[in-house]
């Protein structure tokens, strides 16, 4: 209860700081196509699966008077709320109320802030790219800062497949979504991301992705995608 008060207030706080226009007109689109697709992509037989790992009912998300996105580490001990701290070429930044940032291309983690092993920087296939092809191979590098204040890159060879669609549920949202796995090796690392895409589009709603050999993989929910204000 003492958290959800503490991120109401740091809402209520950003509300007259962040770039609101860019991230309204951004839910407002995302919004019209979640609204196109799910009046059609599921039939009455569809079986969702249901995630726990956040609140998930339609009166908790209104509570929020922002866009925000749930992140949460895999084992869900670490979970957090963030609202949108601002949109530089298409790339949003998305803070806590305890300052952890998180920012995304296009539903790609590109950068963290906060954390132990903080990810600064990811070059990486453009998401609109990887996100329309059934299979691609790539190169991507993590770059982090190490122990003296110097750049450690780590480089993966990558490869990209497009899923079966398969149906999950959202804060009671019944959703047809492909999923796009992407796997990324090199001779220490080995990790396996997960892109839930509404069906037909590139638009994320759900990940799981590596992060970094100490943080592991992240789940987020672009939950701004279903809110109305």
């Amino acid at each position: 209860m003492r958290l959800l008060q503490l991120t109401m207030l740091f809402l209520t706080f950003l509300n007259a700081c962040t770039s609101d226009d860019v991230v309204k007109t951004e839910k407002e689109e995302l919004f019209g196509i979640f609204k196109n697709i799910t009046s059609r992509s599921l039939s009455e037989k569809a079986i969702p699966s249901q995630s726990s790992v956040f609140p998930n009912t339609k009166k908790w998300l209104q509570k929020f008077n922002q866009p925000i996105i749930l992140t949460s580490s895999v084992d869900e001990k670490n979970q957090a709320t963030l609202v949108s701290l601002g949109n530089n070429e298409e790339r949003l930044t998305w803070v806590s109320s305890d300052g952890i940032s998180l920012s995304y291309d296009n539903g790609v983690l590109i950068a963290t802030r906060g954390y132990a092993q903080d990810l600064l920087s990811l070059k990486y296939e453009k998401p609109d790219k990887m996100f329309k092809s059934n299979y691609l191979s790539y190169n991507k590098t993590h770059r982090y800062l190490n122990g003296e204040n110097r750049y450690n890159d780590i480089r993966f060879k990558c490869t990209g497949k497009k899923m079966a669609p398969q149906s999950i549920e959202i804060v009671e949202y019944a959703l047809l979504v492909d999923r796009y796995v992407e796997t990324c090796v090199n001779l220490q690392h080995r990790y396996e991301n997960e892109y839930h895409l509404l069906s037909g589009t590139t638009v994320v709603v759900k990940s799981k992705q590596w992060v970094s050999p100490v943080n592991s993989y992240f789940l987020t929910y672009n939950l701004y995608a279903f809110q109305k204000f």
